[in-house]
């Protein structure tokens, strides 16, 4: 009988949400797209084309926002689908069990455990603010 050796989990990892890694997201915040909600990103989007069309018509700031808010419905009917939707337990948009603000956790790699990231992470936790040591 061969016995298998398994890391540690990465609970207490500064870096480890919900069993992800978001080391590179932390590393660099906002610099990977595909990190970011895909439902966030389409509504994104669809407003940042909305808002270059009401530009060139030179419609007024108050039409533009009443039309958006006239058009949202719908737009959120057709971009603010996800397959991988869970239900979360809060009240703020998405409310989804796999975002993180406007993060998706899906879209990170699962945590490798205790590697030398988390080592990295709890020291720095640990240390003392001042710059002193024993």
């Amino acid at each position: 009988m061969t016995a298998q050796v398994r890391r540690l989990p990465g609970q207490g990892c500064p870096h480890c949400r919900a069993e992800r890694c978001l080391y590179e997201e932390h590393l660099n915040p906002g610099l990977h797209e595909n990190h970011r909600c895909a439902v966030l990103n389409r509504l994104c989007q669809a407003f940042d084309d909305f808002v270059l069309r009401a530009d060139v018509m030179g419609l007024p700031d108050e039409q533009a926002q009443a039309l958006w808010e006239a058009r949202f419905p719908a737009t959120l009917a057709k971009e603010g689908n996800c397959q991988d939707y869970l239900p979360g337990d809060t009240t703020s948009f998405p409310d989804c069990a796999h975002a993180l603000g406007e993060l998706c956790l899906l879209a990170f790699p699962l945590c490798p455990g205790r590697c030398p990231r988390y080592l990295e992470g709890w020291a720095r936790s640990v240390a003392p603010k001042d710059g002193s040591h024993d």
